[in-house]
């Protein structure tokens, strides 16, 4: 009682002080526990798409997504896979939810403030904590960004995500194993596939193979979108000797 009485003062008072808009409806955000948007906007699950129910065994992807030349039905749901990362070199990836409403916000925030909010927390939270044993990893290793990048932006919001799971879950954090070495281009709304394949080619390095090999790794990033980016991360592992790579990002984009 006295930590919610507690609470209400601070979101009153911060409310005062610093009135802020959703940046999803514009309305006013009344907790600091929401970020950059209303509860509205979170709890409206046509906005704020929260994965649940069957989704690839492999890639995380909705089962709503996956094609009518994906595998038999006969499968069972937790088997079951979309037809569409078979190639990838990841063990298992899952996101926590589609990238809209309040997720896309804070995601967009994270990209400029190295904060996440306490209920981006507690979904980030629950999202690895479901899928454990899917995603049981000895390391946690954050997608890297270039040099260039990092020290533009002052921190790499994908090291923010994987510091959040190494600390909950006590896991060994690891920032210094896997490096871009290659400066590629932001990618831009439009961009297919094949271009952002195409982009991030031979981008990452293994700087510090003994330290993972041998080893199951969880690869963390903010967002997946064509899977590009995680694919040629999680390819670099592998080669430098890990056992097995797994994925956890904060949101995907939806038909990936």
């Amino acid at each position: 009682m006295l930590q919610r009485a507690l609470r209400n003062v601070r979101d009153g008072l911060l409310g005062l002080a610093y009135p802020q808009e959703c940046r999803v409806c514009g309305g006013a955000v009344e907790s600091w526990d929401d970020g950059v948007a209303c509860a509205p906007c979170w709890d409206d699950p046509a906005l704020t798409k929260i994965l649940t129910g069957r989704l690839c065994a492999r890639c995380g992807a909705p089962v709503a997504n996956i094609s009518r030349d994906a595998p038999s039905s006969s499968q069972t749901a937790p088997e079951r896979l979309c037809g569409k990362c078979a190639s990838a070199p990841y063990a298992a990836a899952r996101a926590c939810a589609v990238y809209s409403g309040a997720i896309e916000a804070n995601i967009l925030f994270l990209k400029t403030a190295p904060h996440i909010c306490p209920r981006l927390r507690a979904v980030i939270r629950r999202t690895f904590a479901e899928h454990l044993r899917e995603l049981d990893s000895d390391v946690v290793v954050p997608v890297p960004l270039h040099r260039l990048r990092e020290r533009q932006r002052g921190f790499n919001q994908a090291a923010i995500v994987a510091g959040l799971i190494s600390r909950d879950f006590d896991l060994r954090f690891d920032d210094q194993s896997l490096t871009r070495i290659k400066p590629t281009q932001r990618h831009r709304a439009g961009t297919d596939a094949s271009d952002r394949a195409k982009s991030v080619e031979r981008a990452f390095s293994a700087a510090r193979p003994a330290s993972i090999r041998g080893r199951s790794v969880l690869l963390v990033d903010d967002v997946y979108t064509t899977g590009s980016t995680i694919r040629a991360a999680a390819q670099s592992l592998i080669d430098a000797g890990a056992q097995l790579v797994n994925v956890l990002t904060i949101a995907r984009v939806a038909d990936r």
